[in-house]
């Protein structure tokens, strides 16, 4: 009896505590968003879950003594920060702040600001979360696991510092994170700053700058959080469809122009297709073969041989640029104190440097730009036209580059054209079409330190991203399978360019005809397959401002899932593919599947259900793809490059084959195609299963359509736009096959 008295007197001293505890209200609600304040402490809730838990926002390392409600509204929220006595030592600080919450759709920008301070810092209350964005390098330790949990992540472009790495000279960063709690987190500036997260229970921001600007976006995977983040910093740039076929360089053309027709003549003979290719320096006349921006006697009249590139081979031309004139002083506006580098502040130094590139290079043809340089032995005390901290000159210099030379080519060409850089920092999406991977090795570890670097970059936001096809540094001939490998690897890049010398101008040792029949066989099937998919690509790459970056890591797509958070080596590529390459000599690997039906590429006959781990081994002639269930691809030949020598002339014979993989009941999928002959019009694709009746529509395509739809058995009844429709199924593949005239509505239902 005495132990029963005892626990009815424990509850109902529960339920007296219980109803005396003060019921924690939202100071702002909204929807299905509320803000709730709690001893200092800040709650952001979705729901009934909290997204983040504010701990402090501190001001020159001084925290609030008392945080007060001022005003709400109902898309913001006004808050009073009382600093108090502690802000004494701090000659003129402020005693108190406004602090500017904003919400609009899934967003809350955080805002304070005062010319006083030189430092912020958030802490967050860590939530047992995983961190991915942030950095491109293989950070720590050479670490190719994304999650950055537990580290501590400097945020300044530093090329030269990372000796220590496997690859040299990745210099991508940004401010941003995701989490795999369901939101990312941006600090907009260009101060340089060190995140630690996730250590002893606190993630911490901080930037050397004296405005507190914030934005937490809200979103269940990375698409949706990175929608939030491109309706803020702008769309990332269109890319033009030739930049999304095969592109071949060499690190060094010692043959000058003859040799590059040369190279491209030998392409074509060997029936390797190609859509592009650039001049790697030197090619100019000046300081380092460079400065005068110009084409020297090797490269004479291009006019003349970049119009026989555009004209009879039906590609496009480009060529290597840097920010600095190697210490040639016939250039206004260098930085002060440093002959080197160009002031992009600077008016006259702009005017010259668009003048000299529009008259040597864009009246001749050039329509693009490998961007180099601007992240090595930058000058932080360098004085600008323009001032600026010297928190933030390193990382504001690599945004200017992108931004002044995406302006230089867009006022040339208008949207026709590319550019891209191994060095970006964030908001430079809008400007620079692409990153390429830094100098990679020529053997295993650079390979797969590559794909690790493309996922990083895929969490920050950088939406295509590519390598050096062989590596960069090793001179020479590389092994045949490594190189295999690579291709097969490569083709299924957001930007797909080949390496064909070794550096440094060690000789022809990396074109396939220096190779056998096997290696030259995978690179023409490659480069075919590519070609191949420019309708997916190219549309995939201009709609990544809502469907996401194009090398997708699992954890983006799946975030709930923690068996993704360290992969590296396999990733989804745009909405429909699994890509597993193998990064090592030996031919097996291990492959994670996540939740869902996903059907092998190469035998489609053998589907699997996830989440699962797979062993496979791989033949040298294979790579591991897995088409995932509810999902829809292109394939067609609407762009040829130089394969029209073979092939003949396309125009008006354009054709795609729209492969359609339904879901289960109930499930749904959207594409959103991109119509290259239709002055880029962005047309949407819906693909249903509403209990076993499949139903696609798509508005009309200007070019001829050919439908391919995965069915379970061959089916009773076929109805394209309301009629009967004449259909082949295709018993071996378990597809129903369904051809139209260009330019036709499309409504497909099968029952």
């Amino acid at each position: 009896m005495a132990s029963k008295k005892k626990i009815w007197t424990m509850l109902f001293l529960l339920i007296v505590m219980s109803a005396c505890s003060p019921v924690i209200r939202p100071v702002w609600e909204k929807g299905k968003f509320k803000i709730l304040l709690e001893n200092k402490q800040l709650q952001l809730y979705h729901k009934q879950t909290k997204i983040v838990e504010i701990k402090s926002f501190s001001f020159n390392f001084v925290e609030p003594e008392t945080i007060l409600v001022e005003k709400v509204t109902a898309d913001s929220l006004i808050l009073k920060l009382l600093l108090g006595e502690s802000v004494g030592f701090y000659a003129d600080f402020p005693t108190e702040l406004r602090l500017t919450i904003t919400n609009f759709n899934n967003t809350f920008h955080f805002y304070a600001s005062n010319p006083r301070f030189n430092h912020i810092c958030i802490q967050l209350q860590d939530q047992d979360e995983h961190y991915f964005g942030l950095i491109e390098k293989l950070y720590p330790h050479n670490a190719k696991s994304p999650d950055l949990r537990g580290n501590t992540v400097d945020v300044e472009v530093y090329g030269n510092g990372n000796q220590d790495y496997a690859e040299n000279y990745t210099s991508a960063y940004s401010a941003f994170f995701m989490s795999s709690r369901g939101y990312g987190s941006f600090f907009d500036t260009f101060a340089k700053g060190r995140y630690q997260l996730g250590i002893n229970g606190i993630t911490e921001i901080y930037h050397q700058t004296n405005a507190l600007d914030w934005y937490i976006f809200y979103g269940p995977t990375g698409k949706q959080i990175h929608q939030e983040y491109f309706n803020l910093i702008g769309k990332p740039k269109s890319i033009p469809i030739w930049a999304c076929g095969p592109i071949f360089w060499r690190d060094q053309n010692d043959g000058g122009k003859d040799e590059i027709l040369n190279d491209i003549q030998k392409f074509t003979e060997m029936e390797i297709p190609l859509t592009a290719c650039w001049v790697d320096r030197p090619y100019s006349n000046g300081s380092h073969e460079w400065s005068k921006m110009d084409f020297n006697q090797k490269f004479s009249e291009p006019e003349k041989w970049i119009k026989t590139i555009n004209a009879k081979y039906d590609m496009q031309f480009m060529t290597w640029i840097g920010p600095m004139t190697f210490s040639d002083p016939d250039f206004p506006g260098l930085l002060t104190n440093y002959k080197n580098y160009i002031d992009l502040t600077n008016p006259d130094a702009l005017a010259e440097f668009e003048r000299r590139l529009v008259k040597y290079q864009y009246s001749a043809g050039v329509r693009g730009h490998k961007m180099d340089r601007s992240d090595e032995n930058f000058p932080l005390t360098a004085k600008w036209f323009e001032p600026i901290s010297e928190s933030e000159s390193r990382n504001k210099y690599v945004f200017l580059y992108s931004k002044v030379i995406g302006d230089f080519l867009s006022r040339a060409y208008g949207k026709d054209q590319f550019n891209f850089a191994r060095a970006a920092f964030h908001r430079t999406q809008p400007y620079l079409s692409a990153i390429w991977g830094g100098d990679s090795r020529s053997n295993w570890l650079g390979i797969a330190g590559s794909q690790a670097n493309a996922m990083r970059c895929g969490f920050m936001g950088f939406p295509v991203w590519g390598n050096d096809t062989g590596g960069y540094l090793g001179e020479g001939r590389i092994d045949e399978k490594l190189y295999i490998r690579w291709l097969q690897w490569s083709v299924w890049n957001g930007m797909f360019e080949v390496k064909i010398d070794g550096s440094g101008g060690s000789g022809e040792d990396r074109p396939p005809w220096k190779y056998p029949e096997k290696l030259q066989n995978t690179f023409r099937n490659v480069c075919q397959w590519r070609m191949a998919l420019l309708p997916y690509i190219y549309s995939c790459a201009n709609t990544s401002y809502k469907n996401g970056v194009i090398m997708k890591p699992l954890t983006y797509v799946y975030p709930e899932d923690a068996n993704t958070y360290a992969i590296w080596d396999e990733y989804i590529f745009g909405d429909a593919f699994l890509i597993a390459p193998v990064f090592t000599e030996t031919n097996q690997r291990e492959i994670y599947l996540p939740q869902g039906k996903w059907y092998d590429f190469h035998n489609p006959q053998t589907e699997y259900v996830g989440p699962k781990t797979i062993k496979q081994n791989v033949p040298l002639d294979a790579t591991p793809i897995f088409l995932k269930a509810n999902s829809i691809y292109l394939t067609g030949d609407i762009f040829r490059g130089n394969s029209k020598i073979w092939q003949g002339d396309l125009t008006g014979n354009e054709s795609i084959t729209i492969h359609l993989t339904p879901g289960e009941s109930g499930e749904q999928t959207t594409f959103n195609y991109v119509d290259y002959l239709d002055n880029d019009s962005e047309k949407t694709m819906k693909l249903t299963n509403q209990r076993g009746k499949i139903r696609f529509t798509s508005e009309p395509i200007l070019s001829q359509v050919r439908i391919e739809i995965r069915v379970v058995k061959r089916t009773a009844k076929v109805l394209l736009n309301d009629s009967a429709a004449n259909y082949i199924f295709e018993e071996s593949r378990s597809i129903i096959q369904i051809d139209l005239e260009k330019n036709t509505p499309i409504k497909l239902e099968i029952f």
